[in-house]
């Protein structure tokens, strides 16, 4: 592809890098508030629309490959949802290629800067080249090639990526500023030590030490690409966060190191025994008194299926969410008072929400 308005670095949008040309961003940025469009105006009318077909035709929502299969082919028949869900899933398409595409031509200068940052500070960084990774995380999570791990820029893309996820309303993490805001600390508001379990690129992380500043922070993740990326963004703001390369599941931390361990839309993209490990991980590493938060999407019940619908039928199906149903239907709730904890708050049930656990002192 020409670019004739082509720039070696075009500077950062709030705390993500901008894309090396013009046009690229533009482009994105349509693209962005396109699917914003169709998602807002017509989102409940057809997941309302689809779920009564659905219903007349005697299909049910089941998470299996026949299931998957009767719905598309209902999906087919119907002008209305075909398209909707065509255009969805193709604008994100769209999306994430345009955005590859024009990284991918600084590709050389990004592996450079990831590499030279290893040995800067403030923060630290650890991680494995030859890290034993598990099926589970070679998947292709939000359709992004080669998923989260195989790519050594697969954290640089996740961060430009997942903006369109956010409506473009993410501009310096303004909704991770938000989440650490409202993230309930300790009952005796002591909070020297802070864990973010799959800490993605940080954002949170970051932000948590923002809100927080004498504490140590660390954020983990399977990811090498991720954390990698995380500690150059962070040396960006100038925060002293430390990453680590570490399974959500095997967390090689002391026990009871931690007074707040937090997890952000990270349980609905790992497998349920993957979720219940990881629960007894967060106990393990969490103080008697400490406090670990949960943010992901709400249970689904009878009465307000959420993601356990068409739409999430749908979503898991074709945009790279294989897990997240398996997580709103197996009430994790109930999980996480089996593991100990004591649940001390839900948040309300809209798409996000925080689960308070407090491991008893």
């Amino acid at each position: 592809m020409t670019r004739s308005n082509y720039f070696i670095d075009r500077g950062m949008n709030g705390n993500t890098p901008a894309l090396p040309s013009r046009s690229d961003e533009s482009f994105v940025d349509y693209v962005c508030e396109a699917r914003n469009v169709l998602l807002h105006s017509r989102w409940k009318e057809t997941n309302e629309s689809g779920t009564r077909k659905l219903t007349e035709a005697g299909i049910q929502i089941e998470h299996t490959a026949q299931g998957v299969e009767a719905v598309r082919g209902m999906i087919r028949d119907d002008v209305e949802l075909a398209s909707f869900m065509r255009v969805k899933r193709s604008y994100q398409e769209m999306y994430k290629d345009r955005i590859i595409d024009s990284l991918n031509t600084q590709r050389d200068d990004w592996l450079r800067k990831l590499s030279e940052a290893e040995t800067t500070g403030p923060g630290s960084l650890e991680y494995d080249p030859d890290f034993p990774m598990p099926d589970y995380a070679k998947v292709q999570i939000h359709i992004q090639p080669k998923g989260y791990v195989g790519d050594e820029l697969a954290g640089l893309f996740y961060d430009c990526g997942t903006q369109i996820f956010f409506g473009g309303g993410n501009a310096g993490d303004v909704w991770h500023r938000q989440l650490a805001e409202r993230t309930t600390l300790p009952e005796d508001g002591k909070v020297d030590r802070i864990l973010e379990i799959g800490c993605s690129v940080g954002q949170l992380s970051c932000e948590l030490k923002k809100r927080i500043p004498d504490a140590e922070v660390w954020g983990t993740d399977i990811s090498a690409p991720m954390v990698r990326y995380a500690h150059w963004r962070a040396i960006e703001q100038d925060m002293d966060v430390h990453f680590s390369q570490m399974a959500a599941e095997a967390l090689e931390f002391s026990d009871n190191r931690f007074d707040l361990v937090v997890a952000h839309i990270l349980f609905h993209e790992i497998p349920r025994p993957v979720i219940e490990k990881t629960l007894r991980e967060a106990f393990r590493v969490l103080r008697p008194g400490g406090t670990f938060v949960l943010w992901d999407f709400a249970t689904a019940t009878e009465e307000k299926n959420g993601y356990g619908g068409l739409h999430g039928l749908m979503d898991s199906a074709d945009n790279g969410e294989p897990y997240a149903p398996g997580f709103v239907t197996m009430g994790v709730e109930d999980t996480i008072k089996s593991t100990g904890f004591v649940l001390r708050k839900v948040g309300e049930p809209a798409q996000m929400h925080d689960r308070v656990c407090d491991k008893p002192n």
